[in-house]
C-alpha cells in the first residue's frame, strides 16, 4: 500500500510539468514519476505522506488533469505536492527552539541583495521603463532638490496620482547617490525587511519562530513579490511589506509602534489606508483588542476620506483619476448601481478571464491556503480583490507589482490560520516548510507564462527577455554620460532610456520631443507606448522640424540637440531616415495604468 501511494505523490509531482510538455511525453514522465514516488517510498516508508492514500490519489488526479486544464488545476496541485514534501498537519512540538541569532538577519540580508541584484541588473541592461521607474525617480529628484513638485513625464503634478508623502522620507538618499537604482536599492531593502515582523508574529502569537522562519521565507518566494520587484520601482511593494509592520506593531507592540506604522502605510499609498483599516478589523476578531483596532481604522478612514475628497482636488480638478471600470459605469456611483442592478454580471467579471482568476489564486496557493483553516482571513483579500475588480483594464488583474498586497495580507492570515490549527493541535512542525515550499512551487513551475513572458519567476531569470544585447547597452551608457546631468537641460528620451536621464526637471517621454533641448534614442530598442510604426513617424516628424542636429553616433544609438550645428556622420540614422528597418528586440508587456 505504501508503494502504490509512493507512485501516486510520484505521477502529482510529475504533474507540475506536465503542462509544459508536447502529449508524446506527458506518459513518459507521469510514468517516471510514478517510478521515482514508488522508490522513494521504498527508501523511506515511514513517510508521512505515505500514510494519507487518498491525497494521493486526489494529487494524481489534478496531475493528468494538468494536460487539459492546467489552470486552475495547478492552484489545487501546488499544496499537494508541497504536503507531500513537508507534511503540514500533525502534533505541534511542545517546544521549537529558538532560531540562532543571525539567522534571520542572513535571510534579510540574501533577499535584499537577490532583490536588488535583479532589479539593478534589470535596469542597467536598459531593460527598466519610463513608466515607473523613469517618472517616480524624477518625483523623487524634484523632492530631494527642492524643485515645483511637477512630473513632466506624466504631465501632472506628483499628488494628482496618488498620495504618496512617504516619498519624502525615501527622497534625500538621492543627494547622497543620485540614480534611479538608489530607489531599487530602497524597494529591495523595504521588501526584505517584512521577514521580520513575520517571525516576529510568529514568535509572539505562536511560540513558533522556525514557522515563522518558513512564513518569511515564503514571503521572499512568493512569485507576486518576485514580479513586484522586477518591474521597476512603485510605492506598492514597499506599502506591502509596510502591512506586515503594521500588523506586527498592532499584534505584538505598544501604541507607540501602531501610531507609527499605520501613518507609514498611509503614507506609502493612498488605497493602503483600507488595506489597513480591514487587517486592524481581521486582527480585532482575533488577537487585539477593539479599542486598538478602532484607533487605527478611524485614522486610516479619516486620512483617506481627506486625501480623496480635500487634498486631492487641489492637485487635479476631477479628483481622483483611479474610479473606472468600463463595463460598468465611469464614476463609484454608476459603479455600485450597476453593481446592485446586475450583481451576477458584475461578479461574472471579477473572474471571467485566466489572468483574474491568478490574481486571486496565486497569493492564496504560494502561501499553502493555511489561511483558510482560518476562514475569517479571507477578509483580508477583500481589498486586493476590489481594486482588481474596480478596474478593467487587464493589466491590473495580474501582474506587475498588483498582487503584493495579496502576498502580505495572505501570509498574515496564515498565521492567524496557523494559529487555530495550533489550537486543535495540527499545526505540525514542518508548516513552515509546507508553506515556504508552496511559493517555491508557485514561482517554479507555473503552467502560465507572466506579463514579461516567462516561465518562471522572474527572479530565477538570468535576464529579462527585452533586455539590450551587450553593445547596445554600451553604446546606450555613453549616450547616458554624453548628455550629462545638466539640470538646465530639458530631455526627452525613449522608453528605456528615460529612466537614466531623469533626474533634472524636465523629462519627457517622446511624444513631447520637439519641447526638449535633446533627444535620446535608441533605434532598436523599445517603442512603448508606440509601437515601432507609429514611433518611426514621430521621430520622422521630430527630424522635420528642422531644429535638431545628430550630436552623438554609436551603433544605434543617437542623441540629438537642438541648434543647427551640422551633424556628425551617423550610418544609422541615415538608414533609419532611408526607412530602413532597423532590428527591434522583443518587447516588454506594456506598464499598467497606474
Amino acid at each position: 500500500m505504501a508503494t502504490a501511494t509512493g507512485a501516486l505523490w510520484g505521477v502529482a509531482a510529475a504533474g507540475l510539468l506536465v503542462s509544459r510538455l508536447s502529449p508524446p511525453y506527458t506518459f513518459v514522465v507521469l510514468a517516471l514519476g510514478a517510478a521515482l514516488g514508488a522508490g522513494l517510498a521504498l527508501a523511506l516508508p515511514d513517510g508521512e505522506s505515505l500514510r494519507h492514500p487518498v491525497l494521493a490519489f486526489v494529487g494524481a488526479v489534478a496531475a493528468t488533469l494538468m494536460t487539459v486544464a492546467a489552470e486552475p488545476t495547478f492552484f489545487l496541485l501546488v499544496p499537494l505536492v508541497a504536503a507531500a514534501a513537508a507534511w503540514p498537519f500533525s502534533a505541534p512540538p511542545e517546544r521549537e527552539a529558538p532560531l540562532p541569532r543571525w539567522v534571520l538577519p542572513a535571510v534579510f540580508a540574501a533577499s535584499a541583495a537577490a532583490l536588488f541584484a535583479q532589479s539593478a541588473h534589470r535596469h542597467w541592461t536598459f531593460a527598466s521603463g519610463g513608466r515607473d521607474l523613469g517618472l517616480f525617480y524624477q518625483t523623487h529628484w524634484l523632492m530631494a532638490h527642492g524643485q515645483p513638485l511637477l512630473n513632466t513625464v506624466m504631465g501632472m503634478p506628483v499628488f494628482a496620482d496618488h498620495m504618496t508623502f512617504d516619498d519624502f522620507l525615501v527622497a534625500p538618499l538621492l543627494r547622497l547617490h543620485d540614480s534611479a537604482a538608489t530607489l531599487l536599492l530602497v524597494q529591495a531593502l523595504a521588501v526584505a525587511s517584512a521577514v521580520f515582523p513575520i517571525q516576529a508574529m510568529a514568535v509572539c502569537l505562536l511560540a513558533r519562530p522556525r514557522l515563522g522562519l518558513g512564513l518569511a521565507a515564503a514571503w521572499v518566494l512568493a512569485p507576486d513579490v518576485h514580479m513586484g520587484v522586477m518591474f521597476d520601482y512603485n510605492q506598492t511593494p514597499a506599502a506591502s511589506a509596510l502591512l506586515l509592520w503594521a500588523a506586527w506593531a498592532m499584534s505584538c507592540r505598544g501604541p507607540v509602534a501602531v501610531v507609527i506604522t499605520t501613518l507609514l502605510v498611509c503614507g506609502a499609498k493612498t488605497n493602503f489606508c483600507l488595506y489597513l483599516a480591514i487587517l486592524a478589523v481581521v486582527l480585532s476578531l482575533r488577537v487585539i483588542s477593539w479599542r486598538r483596532a478602532s484607533a487605527v481604522i478611524s485614522l486610516s478612514i479619516v486620512v483617506f476620506v481627506l486625501e480623496l475628497a480635500v487634498v486631492f482636488p487641489w492637485f487635479r480638478a476631477g479628483g481622483f483619476r483611479h474610479w473606472e471600470f468600463e463595463e460598468l459605469g465611469e464614476g463609484p456611483r454608476e459603479i455600485a448601481v450597476s453593481m446592485v442592478t446586475r450583481p451576477f454580471h458584475a461578479a461574472a467579471l471579477l473572474v471571467e478571464h485566466p489572468q483574474k482568476r491568478r490574481s486571486l489564486l496565486l497569493p492564496l496557493a504560494a502561501t499553502g491556503y493555511v489561511a483558510m483553516a482560518d476562514p475569517a482571513t479571507l477578509l483580508l483579500q477583500l481589498p486586493n480583490w476590489a481594486e482588481r475588480f474596480l478596474s478593467s483594464h487587464r493589466t491590473r488583474w495580474w501582474g506587475y507589482y498588483y498582487g503584493m498586497p495579496a502576498v502580505a495580507t495572505a501570509l498574515v492570515g496564515a498565521i492567524l490560520g496557523a494559529r487555530r490549527l495550533q489550537a486543535v493541535g495540527r499545526a505540525g512542525p514542518r508548516l513552515g516548510g509546507y508553506v515556504a515550499v508552496c511559493a517555491l512551487i508557485a514561482g517554479v513551475f507555473p503552467p502560465y507564462k507572466t506579463p514579461d513572458g516567462d516561465r518562471i519567476s522572474p527572479l530565477y531569470t538570468s535576464r529579462r527577455p527585452y533586455t539590450a544585447e551587450d553593445g547596445d547597452v554600451r553604446t546606450q551608457h555613453a549616450a547616458v554620460r554624453f548628455i550629462g546631468r545638466d539640470p538646465r537641460l530639458k530631455v526627452a528620451a525613449q522608453y528605456h532610456l528615460l529612466p537614466h536621464l531623469a533626474g533634472r526637471p524636465f523629462i519627457y517621454e517622446l511624444d513631447h520631443a520637439t519641447d526638449a533641448d535633446v533627444v535620446a534614442l535608441q533605434l532598436n530598442g523599445g517603442t512603448w507606448p508606440d509601437g515601432r510604426p507609429s514611433w518611426r513617424r514621430l521621430v520622422a516628424a521630430v527630424w522635420a522640424t528642422g531644429r535638431f542636429h545628430v550630436a552623438f553616433c554609436q551603433g544605434q544609438t543617437v542623441v540629438l540637440f537642438r541648434g543647427p550645428e551640422p551633424s556628425v556622420p551617423c550610418p544609422s540614422w541615415d538608414a533609419f531616415r532611408a526607412g530602413a528597418a532597423t532590428p527591434a528586440p522583443a518587447e516588454a508587456a506594456a506598464p499598467p495604468e497606474r
